[in-house]
């Protein structure tokens, strides 16, 4: 979720342009830190109002290597490498970064999102499991279908006491 909105953040950018108020004013009347106002202007100013629509890019290692390349040789902070590359927001530079750090140029790959799926059995592994094995797997999956079954009668019969009025003893 997004914890400002793309109306905020103009609104916020086009008011400091103007020139009426300076980041701590700005700040205080807003509620916000006079950073988030000097990368919002600045990125609106560079950008315009489509620098804060949501993206959902996902940038190369070489684009991310390139960036960060970029800022060690002309001494870029983030907020200027971010309006150089349009991107809008300077912490996933400084995330790229700690990465590299880290884990090198492997650390710059992106990662799949989400839950990763479960794990099915291929046929080829129960094939190949022993009869015991097989037996035990059998045994599991009575057990727990069991149990469901044992929890579905209870909810019933709890389900009928309810719309009769009495109580079990």
């Amino acid at each position: 979720m997004v914890k400002y909105t793309k109306a905020f953040k103009i609104k916020v950018a086009e008011h400091y342009l103007t020139g009426r108020d300076g980041y701590q004013i700005m700040a205080e009347e807003f509620g916000i830190a006079r950073e988030r106002i000097r990368e919002w202007s600045r990125l609106y100013e560079r950008w315009g109002e489509t620098i804060f629509d949501p993206s959902y890019t996902t940038h190369s290692p070489a684009f991310k290597l390139e960036v960060l390349n970029d800022m060690a040789t002309n001494e870029l902070s983030y907020i200027e490498a971010a309006i150089k590359y349009r991107i809008s927001s300077p912490g996933m530079i400084s995330n790229w970064r700690a990465t590299y750090e880290r884990k090198g140029t492997a650390g710059l790959v992106a990662r799949p999102k989400g839950r990763a799926p479960m794990a099915r059995r291929k046929k080829k592994d129960f094939e190949e499991m022993t009869e015991v094995e097989k037996l035990k797997e059998r045994v599991e999956y009575l057990e727990m279908e069991n149990a469901a079954l044992k929890k579905l009668r209870a909810l019933v019969q709890e389900e009928n006491a309810r719309r009769t009025g009495s109580r079990r003893k």
